[in-house]
């Protein structure tokens, strides 16, 4: 009979929790025991505990010392093996920029700067220790109601302007622009504005232009550019725009310019070269606004008119002629305006024009060759007639016959 084998060797020992709380920590070794570990040992690790006498406390915890208990530590870390929590006076979160001060404990970055207090901000950039907030005087953007701040230290200017002496105190300055830092009105001698033309005169301070001037007073103006020194507005004889085009300024009675001719006939039609002259707005005497006059020597005479046509025996029939006469306005006969058909001969009333017609022989009211052309009126004279076709010009009773019938046109027949 072979012997027992021997028992089994234990297990191997790994984790222990000697305190029973649940959590374990690394433990080599081996114990004596049955077929399993006994309680309060293990192979498999549960949470890890930092004390393992002490079911009270089993968790590491990292602090930093809060003296002003703020919630924000400072200075070097600090382990503790506790229930879960820090103990008084220790903080998870370290970093804290005031230790010793409660209302502060971050960095804050700021951009503008308002170190007098005065509402307006100077551009500064930088951290700052603070609370929840930035702290007075330190903001992220600019006031949008205040321009920035020309002087930071001084509480009681914060505007800068562009300031110009005003030696007469009139409000209007004059000369070189300086930069002055200011409570928003410029100080006392200056002004914003730099416009005043002569600042030794309080009673004027606006260059105007003018563009007419009325030295005579006859409301009239003549042409002047140029500009005056004025309390704000034009004053006569100087004026912004012009009111008619004066041609002697220094004379009330005329101011009209006009383009006259001398009338030596006294016709009311002028000739000869054009003068020009200054007028109340009526030629002077023996001069007059038209130059059309064509004898000025003679006053029943003044306009040039053209003819196309001469009518000398006064049938209505013209002869063709053109040219001009000095008229009183209508064409004398013989001249016509308009050319009336081509008379033949102007001396005859009785004939008008040309015409061909044939010697009439007999009388018969037909002609025969040959043919002649005649200066005639509405009738054909006597001895000639309209038709050249009698083959009898000696018959009054033939008029047309034919060679091949040997026929005879009879008159009457």
């Amino acid at each position: 009979m072979s012997p027992a084998p021997p028992p089994p060797p234990p297990p191997p020992l790994g984790f222990r929790d000697a305190d029973g709380d649940g959590r374990t920590v690394a433990q080599a070794g081996a114990i004596c025991s049955g077929a399993s570990l006994p309680p309060g040992y293990s192979q498999v690790p549960n949470e890890p505990d930092c004390d393992d006498t002490d079911p009270a406390v089993f968790s590491t915890v990292t602090g930093f010392a809060d003296i002003d208990g703020d919630g924000v530590g400072d200075g070097i870390a600090t382990s503790f093996c506790t229930s879960g929590g820090l103990p008084a006076g220790y903080a998870a979160g370290d970093g804290d920029c005031a230790p010793d001060d409660p209302a502060r404990w971050q960095l804050l970055a700021y951009r503008y700067r308002d170190a007098d207090g005065d509402g307006a901000a100077v551009a500064a950039t930088g951290l700052v220790c603070s609370g929840a907030v930035l702290p007075a005087g330190y903001l992220e953007t600019a006031p949008v109601d205040r321009p920035l701040d020309c002087d930071d230290t001084n509480p009681a200017i914060s505007v800068a302007l562009t300031i110009f002496a005003d030696g007469d105190r009139d409000g209007f300055g004059a000369g070189p622009g300086q930069l002055a830092c200011t409570n928003g009105s410029p100080p006392a001698g200056f002004s914003t504005v730099d416009t005043d033309c002569n600042d030794g005169d309080p009673a004027v301070w606006a260059s105007l232009v003018y563009t007419a001037v009325d030295f005579d007073g006859d409301g009239v103006t003549a042409p002047a550019m140029g500009s005056r020194c004025t309390a704000g507005m034009l004053l006569p004889p100087y004026f912004a725009t012009p009111h008619g085009n004066d041609c002697d300024d220094t004379d009330p009675a005329v101011s009209i310019a006009l383009t006259v001719f001398a009338d030596a006939d006294d016709d009311g039609f002028g000739a000869g070269p054009a003068q020009l002259a200054c007028t109340n707005g009526v030629p002077p005497d023996g001069f007059v606004t038209n130059g059309t006059d064509c004898n000025d020597a003679d006053a029943s005479v003044w306009a040039f008119l053209t003819y196309q046509g001469i009518d000398s025996d006064g049938d209505g029939v013209t002869v063709p002629a053109s040219g001009q006469l000095c008229t009183n306005g209508a064409l004398p006969p013989p001249f016509r305006a308009t050319q009336n058909g081509n008379d033949c001969n102007d001396s005859d009333p009785t004939v008008t024009h040309l015409a061909v017609r044939y010697p009439d022989q007999d009388g018969d009211g037909v002609g025969a060759p040959p043919r002649q052309i005649l200066c005639i009126g509405t009738t054909t004279p006597a001895g000639f007639a309209v038709g050249g076709y009698d083959d009898d010009d000696t018959d009054p009773t033939v008029i047309e016959s034919d060679d091949d019938d040997d026929l005879e046109l009879l008159l009457g027949s």
